[in-house]
């Protein structure tokens, strides 16, 4: 099968040869079709905006674009000497790492019955991405131990009300009473109520949910009565939304932070009516 060469743009184009020309641009890295004289006979658009500067940025008038020297120029003759000595041996090249520009590229070259078909494929962005998915767990992994031993409790939660994160003071105080229970009966599971330590959390009062509809909440009282322990505390609750770029809310996070024992008015009365008849 003859190899299909780059036309003109005003020469018309063979079914076949807009195929092929159609095969190699669905290929989202650089591609070149050489012969085993090394002459380029196509080139895709990756190939030419990665090379534009080094060699010709289009085909010549004869429909060919020259030598892979030519082509790649004297900057990059180097990748032509790797090439042509794969190609005079026979042999093909798999992830051999090249350097073009300054960036890293892995470099195939596969022989074929009509063509060799070279094929860069970028590695220097994917090697930025991990080194910064490695640095991004590196500084999650220590701001989550920070959380923890805050002295107060840190929850994080996604759009869905599903806890994501929860330090060691929320796990000390409600336990995993949360994590079981879905967002809406949290109050009743956790013992979240409202300032007078008798009244569930309800409707405008909530935490989480107020925040997972864009609004901001700021030291808010609450009681936690904790079944686990026994114990009954005052605190002020705070949340806030977390959005994306595009503004939408993707979590919330709420910190409370302890303020004092919860005394119910009942126990407060009895002390009363013991200290009068001491008197």
């Amino acid at each position: 099968m003859p190899i299909p060469v780059m036309k003109r743009p005003d020469a018309p184009v063979e079914p076949s040869g807009a195929l092929f020309t159609d095969l190699l641009e669905s290929s989202g890295y650089p591609v070149l079709v050489l012969d085993s004289a090394l002459r380029v006979h196509h080139a895709n658009e990756k190939a030419l905006g990665l090379f534009k500067a080094e060699g010709p940025a289009r085909p010549g008038q004869d429909g060919e674009f020259g030598s892979l020297g030519e082509y790649l120029g004297e900057t990059a003759s180097w990748l032509c000497e790797i090439v042509a000595k794969a190609v005079d041996e026979g042999t093909s090249l798999k992830r051999k790492d090249v350097s073009i520009g300054g960036d890293a590229y892995s470099l195939s070259l596969h022989r074929g019955e009509a063509a060799w078909i070279l094929r860069l494929r970028p590695v220097t962005r994917e090697l930025s991405l991990e080194y910064q998915a490695k640095r991004y767990r590196a500084h999650r992994d220590i701001l989550l131990e920070a959380m923890d031993g805050i002295e107060g409790s840190i929850v994080i939660v996604d759009a869905g009300g599903r806890i994501r994160f929860m330090n060691r003071f929320t796990r000390k105080h409600v336990g995993d009473l949360m994590r079981d229970a879905d967002i809406a009966s949290w109050p009743e599971a956790a013992g979240f109520y409202r300032e007078d330590g008798v009244t569930l959390l309800d409707g405008p009062h909530r935490i989480f949910p107020r925040a997972l509809e864009g609004k901001t909440v700021i030291d808010q009282p609450i009681v936690i009565r904790n079944e686990i322990t026994g114990e009954a505390i005052r605190a002020r609750a705070s949340a806030a939304p977390v959005f994306d770029e595009k503004g939408r809310v993707v979590s919330a996070i709420g910190w409370f932070h302890r303020v004092g024992v919860f005394e119910p008015p009942l126990a407060a009365s009895n002390v009363t009516k013991l200290d009068d008849k001491r008197e």
